[in-house]
C-alpha cells in the first residue's frame, strides 16, 4: 500500500467516540530474565496489577536502534534496514535518509488528528548535525548527543533548538519533571495524545572519547537517594549462569568460566542497574498520579517496556547484549487501560512489530497493509494458545561486545527463529559461521544444551521444518511476515507447526533448499544469504533473489 493510500485507511476510523491516549513508558537495556521488575513495586502497583503482562513478548534484534525503529515502524529490522546503534548501518541518520518518520506510528496517529510529545531517549545519533525533529511529534524533546547516556549531565533539545544541559541534574528525575509540566498542559485540551517517556536506565553510562576508536562504558549511576539500596543484591545464579559446559557457536564456544573477580563486578553492575531504575519506579507513581488528577488515567493507555534485554554472566557472558538468547530478546512488557484485563499474565506470543497496529487498533484506526506483524490481543482473555503469531525471527549483524570490559567479537552475525505453539517452544538459528543452534525451551528452558546434532541425525523432518520456516522469516514482508506457513502452504492447510509436521509432508519439506551465509559481514545484505540443498542431494548452490 502506498504512503497515501495508508493515510486514507486511518481516515476510515470511526468517529463520534472520544479517542484514547497512549502513555508509553520505554525503558533502555532493561532485562526481564534477571528479575529487574521485582524490584520496582510502583510499577508493579499501577500498571501490572492494573493491566495485563505479556510473558512471551520479544524483539527481533537486540540492541536498541534496530528495536526501536521496529517499536515505531511495525518492520522488522531486515526491511526498515537500520540494523545497527550508529552510522553507516544504523542510527538516527539512517532513520532520516529511509525516510522512516513518514512511514511510522507517530505519523498516522498524527494524520488521525493525535498530538504527540517525546522526552527522553529516541534513538543514537541525535546531535547537533542531526537535531531536528523527525516528523509526527508536536514535541520532540530527545536526549542528545553526546550526553545520552550521561546520568549526571542531560541535554535535550526542544524541536531542534540549542541544546539545554542540565548540569549535575539527576536524568530520570529532569524527564520527569519535563514530563509533569507537559501534562498539566494536556490537562486542558480534549485532543488525543501519544506520550513517550524513555529514560536511559539502566543502559550503561558511556563516555565519548576523542582518544578511542569506540566509546567508553561504565555501570548506570543511581539517583543519590538510592545509591546504598539492594546492597547484598546479586546477578540471579540461574543454571545458565557462568556454566560448567559451554554448548555454544562461533564466539561464544571459546568463552572461559568467569573467575571470582569477574562474577563479583557482575554482581555489582547488576545492582547498580537495580539503583538505577529506582527513580524510574518512582517516575512510574508520580505520572500516573498525574494523569489521575488531571482526570486523563481511564481514557489512557500505559504501556511498560524496554528497546532489549541484557545478559550478565548467563552463558558465561559479560555485561552486554546482542546475542539471540531469551536474556537478550525476551523482554517486559506491560499494558493497562479501557477494557486490558488486571492483573493478568498473557501467554501470546508477540514482539515490538506488533506494538503499531496495537496501538491503531485501540485507537479505532486501520493500519497500513505493509505491516510485518498484526494486532496483539491484548483485549482477549489471556489463554494457554494463540493463534495470532507462532513463529517470529531474531537477526543480527554486528559485532558482539562486553560493556564490562569492552572486548568485541566478530561473527556474531546470525538468524534464528523462535516459535511457541501447543506443546512445543523452539530457538532455531544459523550462524554466519555455518553453525546451528536448536533448543527445546520447554525441555531446555536455560538453552544450555544445543540438540541439533542430535535431533538433524534421529528427528530430520523437525530440522528440515524449522529451516523451511526459517527461510521465509530471514527475508518475509508483510503478509509473509504475518503468516509464514502460507507461504509454505498456499492451500491454508497447514496454520502451525504441529501441521506441519504430519509425514504426508516429509518429502516435501526434504528437498526444500535452506538458507546460510556465504559470509559474516557487519550489516544487512541479502546477497550475502544464499539457499543450499542439502538433504540427501548433492549439494546445490542457488543464489538468492
Amino acid at each position: 500500500m502506498s504512503l497515501f493510500a495508508a493515510t486514507l485507511a486511518l481516515g476510515q476510523a470511526t468517529d463520534g467516540e472520544k479517542k484514547p491516549n497512549f502513555l508509553i513508558f520505554l525503558m533502555d537495556d532493561q532485562d526481564l530474565k534477571m528479575d529487574s521488575l521485582n524490584y520496582m513495586p510502583r510499577v508493579q502497583k499501577y500498571i501490572a496489577s492494573q493491566g495485563t503482562t505479556f510473558k512471551h513478548h520479544y524483539i527481533s534484534t537486540a540492541v536498541c536502534c534496530p528495536s526501536r525503529v521496529s517499536f515505531w515502524t511495525g518492520q522488522f529490522p531486515h526491511n526498515h534496514n537500520v540494523t545497527d546503534e550508529n552510522p553507516p548501518h544504523g542510527g538516527y541518520p539512517k532513520f532520516l535518509s529511509r525516510q522512516l518518520d513518514s512511514n511510522y506510528l507517530p505519523f498516522w496517529l498524527q494524520q488521525a488528528n493525535y498530538t504527540n510529545y517525546y522526552v527522553g531517549k529516541f534513538i543514537n545519533g541525535v546531535d547537533a548535525k542531526n537535531p531536528g525533529p523527525p516528523k509526527g511529534w508536536a514535541h520532540f524533546e530527545p536526549l542528545v548527543a553526546p550526553w545520552i547516556y550521561q546520568y549526571l549531565n542531560p541535554t535535550f533539545s526542544l524541536n531542534g533548538a540549542p541544546f539545554q544541559a542540565h548540569q549535575g541534574e539527576y536524568q530520570t528525575d529532569v524527564i520527569l519533571n519535563k514530563t509533569l509540566n507537559i501534562l498539566d498542559v494536556l490537562k486542558s485540551t480534549d485532543q488525543p495524545f501519544l506520550f513517550t517517556v524513555s529514560p536511559v536506565a539502566p543502559h550503561d553510562t558511556v563516555v565519548m572519547s576523542s582518544e578511542n576508536e569506540y566509546p567508553e562504558f561504565y555501570p548506570p549511576v543511581p539517583a543519590e537517594r538510592h545509591k546504598l539500596l539492594f546492597d547484598d543484591l546479586k546477578v540471579p545464579r540461574k543454571p545458565n549462569f557462568n556454566p560448567e559446559i559451554q554448548d555454544k557457536p562461533s564466539w561464544l564456544k571459546t568463552l572461559p568460566r568467569l573467575n571470582q573477580t569477574r562474577v563479583d563486578d557482575l554482581d555489582e553492575h547488576y545492582r547498580l542497574r537495580i539503583r538505577s531504575l529506582q527513580a524510574v519506579d518512582e517516575l512510574v507513581e508520580k505520572v500516573i498520579l498525574k494523569l489521575e488528577k488531571n482526570g486523563q488515567l481511564d481514557n489512557t493507555y500505559i504501556i511498560y517496556t524496554t528497546d532489549n534485554g541484557y545478559h550478565l554472566g548467563q552463558h558465561r557472558l559479560g555485561a552486554g547484549k546482542g546475542t539471540p538468547y531469551e536474556e537478550d530478546v525476551n523482554i517486559p512488557f506491560i499494558i493497562r487501560g479501557p477494557g486490558i484485563a488486571k492483573g493478568e499474565i498473557s501467554q501470546a506470543f508477540t514482539t515490538h512489530t506488533h506494538v503499531p497496529a496495537t496501538i491503531l487498533s485501540l485507537a479505532g484506526l486501520d493500519a497500513p497493509e505493509h505491516l510485518d506483524a498484526p494486532p496483539m490481543p491484548v483485549l482477549e482473555a489471556p489463554s494457554p494458545s494463540n493463534d495470532l503469531t507462532e513463529a517470529f525471527n531474531v537477526e543480527f549483524w554486528a559485532d558482539a561486545f562486553f560493556e564490562d570490559t569492552w572486548e568485541r567479537f566478530t561473527s556474531n552475525s546470525y538468524k534464528a527463529v523462535r516459535i511457541i505453539g501447543e506443546g512445543y517452544n523452539y530457538y532455531f538459528s544459523t550462524w554466519c559461521t555455518g553453525e546451528h543452534e536448536l533448543y527445546d525451551l520447554l525441555e531446555d528452558p536455560y538453552q544450555l544444551r544445543n540438540v541439533h546434532p542430535d535431533v538433524i541425525e534421529r528427528d530430520p523432518e523437525l530440522i528440515n521444518r524449522l529451516n523451511a520456516l526459517l527461510n521465509v522469516l530471514r527475508d518475509c514482508l508483510g503478509n509473509t511476515c504475518r503468516d509464514p506457513w502460507k507461504v509454505l502452504h498456499p492451500d491454508g492447510a497447514v496454520r502451525n507447526l504441529r501441521q506441519a509436521l504430519s509425514r504426508v509432508y516429509d518429502s516435501y519439506y526434504a528437498q526444500l533448499a535452506v538458507f546460510k551465509f556465504d559470509t559474516c559481514q557487519v550489516f544487512n545484505d541479502r546477497t550475502n544469504e544464499i539457499l543450499v540443498r542439502e538433504q540427501h542431494t548433492p549439494a546445490l548452490v542457488i543464489q538468492a533473489d
